[in-house]
């Protein structure tokens, strides 16, 4: 098996021959998923803070807010390539009122700050006007490219398996 310096990143955040997450794999499975959590709240509040601060205090905070924006985005990021390269599925075979609103969580922050950005950073254009017709007409094609690619899954998934005798 090839070990990638991504593969001995994980490795060695993991700690499984160590003590970091608990003695035993008990108290490790109850870490991963207090960590699991953990990055989900901040995945949200983050961007949310974020947000309203562009908003409430304008450019002041705009350009370093972007940092913080990215320092959020690159770990979630690198997770899903690393999640993906172990042949984990991570197409949806239902969109769920959970998936929705976890999505509608993480990602709306970052339209509502981009737009809040444009608006204080360049206030005599109407750049964040454009901005927001573009998001709009992405989401909608990002819907339905989703959309399609949960009907692709769940085809496949309903194609019965041969039987290899």
């Amino acid at each position: 098996m090839t070990t990638t310096l991504m593969d001995r990143f994980v490795r060695w955040n993991l700690d499984a021959d160590g003590d970091l997450y608990g003695r035993d794999e008990r108290e490790r499975q109850r870490w991963y998923e207090a960590s699991t959590v953990m990055a989900q709240v901040q995945s949200i509040a983050v961007p949310w803070a974020a947000a309203a601060l562009v908003w409430a205090v304008g450019e002041p905070v705009a350009k370093p807010l972007v940092l913080v924006l990215a320092a959020i985005l690159l770990p979630v990021m690198f997770t899903s390539i690393w999640v993906q390269t172990k042949r984990v599925d991570t197409v949806p075979r239902e969109w769920t009122g959970k998936r929705l609103l976890v999505s509608t969580l993480l990602g709306l922050p970052y339209l509502v700050f981009i737009i809040g950005y444009l608006f204080h950073v360049y206030p005599e254009s109407t750049m964040w006007r454009s901005a927001l017709i573009g998001a709009v007409l992405g989401g909608a094609a990002g819907g339905i490219a989703q959309a399609v690619h949960t009907r692709r899954a769940r085809r496949r998934d309903a194609v019965p398996v041969g039987d290899e005798d």
